[in-house]
């Protein structure tokens, strides 16, 4: 029976996706370093020192994961200031939606705490919500299920009663880990993510009913 629904953020409640690719791209060129297109694709969903770990690794790069992710979020904010940050289209609407209903909802994102209580505060949608996990309050990244288990917990929900909306096949994998149903968003940003675990897929947000969700408990 669905009793919460749980969010993952970036490429799901805030288009943060887009920034990120260009700032890592803009890094690795500063080092003469081209990536294959879809390169990126397998860090959608996981902590940023598990990605610049991997990177580092990958193409031995003479710096720390820290170092990294302070010259990644400068870059990031710089865009973000010419463009701007902006929801994705019809989730607020979904938020608002599901919260109206009485559904308890969490986000259990890979990024910072602080970036989660950024964009909160920015989409102001916070007062929506009952708990924030970040992937800085555990041990393992998605595509382990902790962050999902831990955010069950926090709102006193069985796993099996919660609904993921993810839009990674790491944050995908790590739903279905976790025993949770979930809605795969097929981010038109990223189309090479990889859905198939996901219990279903939608391409708009405006295609996730009240009546779709709870159907998938039936």
């Amino acid at each position: 029976m669905l009793k919460a629904v749980i969010f993952d953020m970036d490429g799901v409640i805030a288009d943060t996706e887009p920034a990120y690719k260009i700032a890592t791209d803009e890094l690795l060129l500063e080092h003469g370093i081209v990536t294959a297109e879809d390169y990126q694709d397998q860090f959608i969903g996981v902590t940023s020192e598990f990605m610049w770990t991997t990177i580092i690794r990958d193409f031995h790069l003479p710096m720390t994961p820290d170092t990294c992710i302070r010259i990644i979020d400068e870059k990031r904010a710089v865009y973000e200031e010419m463009h701007g940050l902006h929801p994705l289209p019809d989730v607020i609407a979904l938020i608002r939606r599901l919260a109206a209903h009485g559904y308890p909802l969490a986000v259990a994102s890979s990024s910072p705490i602080e970036e989660i209580n950024r964009i909160m505060e920015l989409f102001q949608i916070r007062e929506y919500f009952n708990a924030f996990f970040s992937g800085t309050d555990c041990e393992n990244s998605k595509p382990d299920p902790e962050v999902f288990l831990k955010t069950a917990g926090a709102l006193h929900v069985r796993p099996e009663d919660c609904l993921v909306i993810e839009d990674s096949n790491n944050g995908l994998i790590a739903a279905k880990r976790a025993g949770m149903k979930s809605i795969g968003f097929a981010n038109p940003m990223f189309g090479n993510q990889d859905l198939s675990a996901a219990t279903t897929i939608v391409t708009s947000f405006d295609q996730v009913t009240i009546a779709l969700c709870q159907n998938l408990f039936s």
